[in-house]
């Protein structure tokens, strides 16, 4: 109750300020518009709307997903194998240095105008914190304890399934909380690179045509995006975390 409390006291705060901002500095609506005008905008607009986050949301949950079970299925190599590491880290830390603004069209000409230039774009944002964060999670086992389950003849199925993944388990939340809300951002990106739908293609179009509330309406619905993805995972982390340590 308290956090609702505080999360509605800050958007009042934020709404506030906003307004105050306008009204002070006399700005004209295309510059800033009103929180009237933008949920007007978005009143008016929400079928358009509802229409480009639904392509976005495809595109950003798809990436999101390739990213984290390829990070996983490496994870998980390298726990068997340890030499891995120095191929696959230099690889990743090569994707992760690459400005994404700068690939995307090339994305585009490889892969098409279509939803799945949009998805790859997503899914190399998501891949290096993804891959670090399980990293992470396997250089944490215990090395003692698995060399006994090795000693009592488990197999590479069994182990992962008893010891490895339960043990990882609070690691691989943290990576999908950190690559949920840049799945969205690697979407829009790639959106804004080349696309005729989808939320980014919405903010550009929009922008060009000096249309800034409808703008600022597209731009929270893309945050509420994001957040919705990052609480998602909470819940499911209290809840399986939670369980994984009561099971042990």
């Amino acid at each position: 109750m308290n956090n609702l409390f505080n999360i509605i006291l800050g958007i009042f705060i934020f709404v506030l300020l906003w307004q105050s901002c306008i009204v002070v500095l006399e700005l004209p609506t295309y510059i800033l518009p009103s929180p009237f005008e933008v949920l007007t905008a978005l009143k008016l607009n929400w079928k358009t709307i509802l229409f480009h986050t639904e392509i976005t949301f495809y595109e950003s949950f798809s990436g999101f997903l390739i990213a984290n079970l390829i990070s996983i299925v490496i994870a998980l190599i390298i726990a068997f194998h340890q030499k891995i590491e120095d191929l696959v880290i230099p690889i990743a830390i090569v994707i992760k240095t690459m400005p994404i603004i700068a690939i995307a069209p090339l994305l585009i000409i490889w892969f098409g105008p279509g939803l799945f230039s949009k998805i790859v774009t997503s899914m190399l944002v998501c891949f290096f914190p993804s891959l670090i964060n399980t990293l992470r999670g396997v250089k944490c086992l215990d090395r003692n304890l698995l060399m006994l389950f090795k000693i009592y003849g488990v197999n590479k199925k069994q182990l992962i399934k008893m010891f490895i993944l339960p043990s990882i388990l609070p690691f691989l939340f943290a990576a999908l909380k950190v690559s949920s809300s840049l799945a969205v951002v690697g979407a829009l990106v790639g959106e804004f690179i080349g696309s005729n739908k989808g939320l980014g293609f919405l903010i550009i179009s929009n922008y060009y045509n000096m249309n800034t509330a409808l703008v600022l309406a597209t731009v929270a619905v893309s945050s509420i995006m994001g957040i919705s993805f990052y609480y998602i995972i909470h819940f499911f982390e209290k809840k399986f975390v939670l369980r994984s340590e009561l099971s042990i």
